[in-house]
């Protein structure tokens, strides 16, 4: 085994032309809980070009060398420490860790996890539609089963519904035995949310939502919202959440003025996920629950129950186009880099 590797690195904030391809010193073992994973794929999320724009938060430890991007992916045990009793050599793995700071993600041909955050990909998916799963499923089990509790007969919102959060939530939210209803904005994003099981589609930019919405669930909004996109999004939704709902936003955004006399008026419940606060705090038991998360999700895949969407994918080489495309807006699922 060779002591490099190939990695896209960034030494400076900007845009996509900051990544470079490099030849860099392979990870080691130094931890006896420690497992080495050959990386076949890994996840494009928003969070890579939100962090390739704007460098680090203040509020996380900065690296004193180069970034590695990259908040999931799968691949294949290559090496463990002497301690590891969870996996073993050749096992195929998929998890959600470093891609900030100081801690090296996975767009690298090598990646070095304690072996308590890694989880065995499910059994009938490839490398790539694994690496599709990690962020999305941690972040929308967090909202659909944690912080909204979704229950059967339930009227639901699902922001962005073609997208990488969306289109897991919108089949998270159905497993609960909820109606699920969504925001799209092409007719090809109208037609997957369709196939996943969608019986409210709205074209957000063509119709009043909350009319359409109202008309639908018979009721002064949803039950439940899901926020998965934001900023403005963040500011609107809280005029289509039914009295006595709930709110739960995935993407830091301003607090809208009066929002709280709104939520207030109708008794709402207001609720987020960060799903990288554990690994930023170092938080065991917050990274411990996202594990089972990818554990359960396996499950769930196995069993037909939930479907990873693939946009695109993108060899190494293009991590920075494939930033661009994801920035852009117009992907339907996930974009994924081949490694």
């Amino acid at each position: 085994m060779s002591n490099t590797m190939k990695a896209i690195i960034m030494t400076e904030k900007g845009g996509p032309e900051v990544l470079r391809l490099s030849e860099i010193d392979r990870p080691e073992i130094n931890n006896t809980h420690d497992v080495l994973i050959r990386v076949r794929a890994a996840g494009v999320n928003p969070a890579d070009w939100q962090i390739r724009k704007a460098g680090t938060p203040d509020y996380v430890k900065k690296s004193q060398g180069p970034l590695i991007l990259g908040l999931d992916g799968a691949g294949v045990v290559e090496a463990v420490g002497d301690a590891v009793t969870l996996v073993s050599v050749g096992d195929e793995v998929y998890y959600t860790d470093g891609g900030f700071a100081q801690y090296q993600g996975s767009y690298a041909e090598y990646k070095v996890v304690d072996e308590q955050y890694l989880a065995l990909k499910p059994k009938s998916l490839g490398f790539l539609e694994a690496a599709a799963l990690p962020v999305v499923v941690v972040t929308t089990f967090a909202a659909v089963f944690d912080q909204a509790d979704v229950k059967s007969g339930d009227f639901v919102l699902v922001h962005g519904g073609a997208g990488g959060l969306g289109h897991s939530g919108i089949q998270l939210a159905l497993s609960r035995g909820a109606r699920v209803a969504t925001t799209v904005s092409t007719d090809k994003k109208a037609g997957l949310v369709k196939a996943l099981g969608a019986e409210c589609v709205i074209r957000y930019r063509d119709e009043d939502v909350k009319s359409v919405l109202s008309a639908w669930s018979g009721k002064e909004g949803a039950d439940v919202v899901f926020d998965f996109v934001g900023h403005e999004n963040f500011a609107a939704s809280f005029d289509l959440v039914a009295p006595y709902g709930t709110l739960v936003n995935t993407v830091e955004s301003d607090w809208p003025k009066g929002s709280n006399v709104l939520a207030e008026f109708k008794n709402m419940s207001i609720k987020f996920v960060n799903m990288g606060w554990p690994q930023v705090m170092r938080n065991h038991a917050g990274r411990l629950h996202q594990t089972q998360r990818l554990k359960d999700a396996a499950q769930m895949v196995d069993a037909g129950k939930l479907k990873p969407i693939l946009d695109r994918v993108y060899p190494l080489t293009q991590a920075g186009e494939a930033q661009w495309v994801l920035e852009a807006g117009e992907t339907v699922g996930r974009i994924v880099l081949e490694i």
